[in-house]
């Protein structure tokens, strides 16, 4: 955490209940809290980092990219803000300065396993094969208990079967992990499980319903199937009405 000036120490308990309200999806009040923290020391890492999780959160990843950029421009030694950009700029699809963003983050700190997960994945998408694999292994080996591990692998895997056990293991560690439900849901679909499809993305939606992913998740759903039972809320309603 940066230094905060004495007579402004009341903006890290708004950025601290910012990121409670963050930790249980609770995402406009978290923004809320936030920009408050913000508007006494507008140039904080720390609260810009934070400002960006929330965007993060939503799906909202250019906006996530520009606070954690701001970050960095303002404390270019802060790992969290190299780690979260990279995450952000992996969601644009933009590996190339993704990676450049974990390469910076291992400088500061070289033994950590969600960087080196980072390192994986845009150098898999970059055609890196080999690479790839060495990055993975040393993730799974510093940091084997991590959700978005078993996302990523569930994720390259072809077969659907292996792919839906990997994300398994990851849904075991963090059950309302949006990405893990979206993926599990997606795989659910073309395994042709429509009923278990349909119950896994009723739960994302339930804990982020204005999340820009879980909506076009639910309108492949509706495309892709015909058991619609778990949209008789709000959305599926409006598609009625349309």
């Amino acid at each position: 955490m940066s230094r905060i000036p004495a007579n402004k120490l009341y903006a890290l308990g708004w950025y601290n209940e910012g990121i409670a309200h963050l930790k249980i999806n609770q995402f406009e009040e978290a923004m809320q809290f936030i920009n408050t923290a913000l508007d006494a020391l507008p140039e904080n890492p720390d609260f810009l980092i934070g400002k960006g999780d929330v965007y993060l959160s939503l799906g909202n990843y250019e906006e996530a990219y520009y606070y954690y950029r701001r970050a960095t421009d303002n404390e270019p030694g802060n790992f969290r803000a190299w780690l979260n950009m990279g995450t952000a700029l992996i969601r644009l699809e933009n590996y190339t300065d993704a990676l450049a963003c974990y390469r910076q983050a291992n400088t500061i700190k070289n033994h950590d396993g969600e960087v080196w997960l980072g390192i994986g994945i845009c150098l898999l998408n970059l055609g890196e094969t080999d690479e790839a694999s060495n990055a993975l292994k040393t993730a799974i080996r510093l940091k084997p208990n991590q959700p978005a591990l078993w996302y990523h692998l569930g994720r390259i895997e072809r077969d659907a079967e292996k792919a839906l056990k990997l994300l398994m293991r990851g849904y075991g560690m963090d059950p309302d992990n949006i990405d893990i439900l979206l993926e599990i849901t997606r795989i659910y679909i073309q395994l042709g499980n429509q009923e278990e499809a349909g119950r896994i993305l009723e739960r994302a939606y339930e804990l982020s319903p204005k999340n820009q992913r879980v909506v076009e998740m639910m309108e492949y759903y509706v495309l892709e199937t015909t058991w619609n039972e778990v949209f008789d809320k709000p959305y599926g309603n409006n598609s009625e009405n349309e």
